[in-house]
């Protein structure tokens, strides 16, 4: 009986099923690290255009080429069409496009 028992358990494991179940698992996990390290930058990005921003002197010394761009950026932000309820790729590429927009804001500085 107890050689039938691991015949059976040894099928399993080499099962081409139990394989594919493994690396679903295996997917599963670096889905959720990728999205993570992902999000990370993003966020990154965003703060450091934040801060870029925070930097900028006081409105009324700012050149009017300063305020143009600084209108500019604002309005494309402002613009920005998404549904993050849907959970769409299509969201996350404009996030992403969006935020490289900005990137002169950062390397102005």
């Amino acid at each position: 009986m107890k050689k039938g028992k691991q015949r059976d358990e040894k099928k399993q494991e080499t099962s081409p099923v139990r394989h594919l179940q493994l690396e679903l698992q295996k997917l599963r996990r670096e889905l959720r690290t990728t999205a993570r390290v992902y999000t990370r930058r993003l966020e990154h990005e965003l703060i450091a255009a934040t801060d870029a921003l925070g930097r900028y002197a006081p409105a009324e010394k700012l050149t009017r080429e300063q305020l143009y761009r600084v209108r500019d950026f604002a309005i494309m932000v402002r613009q920005r069409r998404l549904r993050p309820e849907k959970g769409r790729r299509k969201d996350l590429r404009r996030i992403d496009s969006l935020i490289s927009d900005l990137r002169p804001l950062i390397d102005d500085q």
